[in-house]
């Protein structure tokens, strides 16, 4: 007769007034020391991983509330797929809902921009208004200043000086006004060349002065927009009989 392979058989323990098995979730190699446990709220603990774009296993992280936290930054070697978070806003409504947080505000839909409303509060809470206005303060403009100046020494009467500035190389200036003066009659006339090297001009704005006022002021409230290498111009005329000096301001900004 034949050999009987039998296994062991399960053996139950009594709890309450039932018999149940008592079961052990393990690690195969160390049983012992590898072992699921319950908490005190009858959950059991799984720690849940997954796989990077590597390969590598990583523990799936939690917020503070149990929420998921994915990183929504696009790095080329450290984070190749983010997981990415869009601010989602609701459509006007009087009872804004889940329902009616449709719009991602940077989104365009048939021509119509999604944007973001806001109110604005001082220190103290209070929204801005006429009554309580936001404070604003004048900050100069970014890039580098220009404030090139040069004097033209006895100028005959009837006769003209040119005071020109060049666009520093990969540099853009924003010319933003001129200013010129002469004990005298005088006048100002601005140009900007066409292109690098032409040494072909086009007038955008003319300026007199009198004696009783000296000082030509041509402010360019819209900068204009001068290339690298391209010349600011400023003619300047001696319109009175006898020579005397005529002074030049070109004023802008350049940013790179």
């Amino acid at each position: 007769m034949a050999d009987i392979n039998s296994s062991l058989p399960i053996r139950s323990e009594v709890d309450g007034l039932d018999a149940r098995v008592q079961v052990k979730v393990v690690d195969a190699t160390n049983p012992n020391t590898q072992q699921m446990i319950v908490d005190t709220d009858s959950n059991a603990h799984v720690e849940s991983h997954g796989n990077d774009p590597a390969g590598v296993d990583r523990v799936l992280r939690l917020s503070e509330l149990g929420a998921l936290t994915p990183d929504g930054v696009y790095d080329v070697a450290d984070n190749t797929k983010p997981g990415n978070i869009g601010v989602v806003a609701s459509v006007r409504d009087a009872a804004p809902g889940d329902t009616t947080q449709t719009q991602r505000l940077t989104a365009v839909t048939n021509g119509t921009k999604r944007l973001l409303d806001i109110s604005l509060h001082d220190e103290n809470g209070a929204v801005f208004s006429p009554s309580n206005p936001l404070p604003v303060t004048s900050v100069d403009s970014e890039g580098s200043e220009v404030n090139d100046y040069n004097t033209a020494s006895a100028v005959a009467g009837g006769g003209t000086s040119n005071h020109d500035y060049t666009v520093t190389v990969a540099m853009t200036l924003k010319l933003s006004g001129v200013r010129t003066t002469a004990s005298g009659r005088m006048k100002a006339e601005v140009r900007i060349e066409t292109g690098v090297g032409t040494n072909t001009f086009n007038t955008v704005a003319v300026g007199f002065n009198s004696t009783s006022s000296p000082d030509i002021w041509i402010p360019f409230p819209e900068n204009i927009t001068v290339a690298a290498g391209v010349r600011v111009r400023v003619v300047r005329t001696n319109r009175d009989l006898l020579a005397q000096d005529l002074y030049s301001t070109i004023m802008g900004h350049e940013i790179s």
